[in-house]
């Protein structure tokens, strides 16, 4: 199989990458991956597009995310506009162009709880959380096979390190990667999975 995946958290993306790559061909992008992509750019999701325009992806896993931590009015409008841009619009632009049979492929957005739930001191990336989720439910009545997982806080390199995680309810790496690989192998067929 062709799977697509985005990246931000490098424990994730490691986890899933071995996981996946023993019987798949993994086309995993990030500024710094094996496909080279900002994906706050319009340009550089053109190019990587075009890119891979021959082929034909049976799963697309969506896991790439920005976040500010502070109150509203300390964020700066650039941080904002790339949260935007790499948490809602990014998804939108892949898979409006990437090539996938959309009653086939699998959409598996790997995104967060706080999609659901009210936080203090995230108002942008929060907000970029609910719009994707909402993005995801039309997505599925209009007979796309998506796929929506809330992990809890992960202890990756995602978070500020002055942030104490352990104060946090939190999900493992291990929970992710298994659910994924249930999703992949049709063990799990719920279109959103709080973990």
């Amino acid at each position: 199989m062709n799977i697509f995946l985005t990246w931000d958290s490098s424990w994730i993306w490691k986890a899933l990458f071995e996981k996946l790559s023993i019987d798949n061909d993994v086309f995993w992008v990030s500024r710094n991956g094996q496909i080279k992509a900002d994906l706050t750019q319009n340009k550089d999701i053109d190019l990587l597009t075009d890119k891979l325009e021959n082929t034909k992806f049976d799963i697309i896993i969506l896991n790439a995310g920005r976040w500010y931590f502070g109150n509203f009015e300390d964020g700066d409008l650039k941080t904002y506009e790339e949260i935007i841009n790499l948490n809602l619009l990014a998804n939108i632009k892949l898979l409006k162009k990437l090539n996938y049979d959309k009653k086939k492929t699998k959409i598996i957005f790997i995104w967060s709880i706080i999609s659901k739930k009210f936080m203090k001191w995230a108002s942008i990336y929060q907000a970029s959380k609910f719009w994707l989720r909402w993005f995801a439910w039309w997505l599925k009545n209009e007979w796309y096979k998506i796929f929506f997982i809330n992990p809890k806080i992960v202890d990756t390199n995602f978070h500020p390190k002055d942030i104490d995680l352990s104060k946090f309810p939190q999900t493992s790496i291990e929970n992710i990667v298994n659910v994924v690989e249930n999703i992949v192998f049709w063990k799990e067929n719920r279109f959103e999975i709080d973990l």
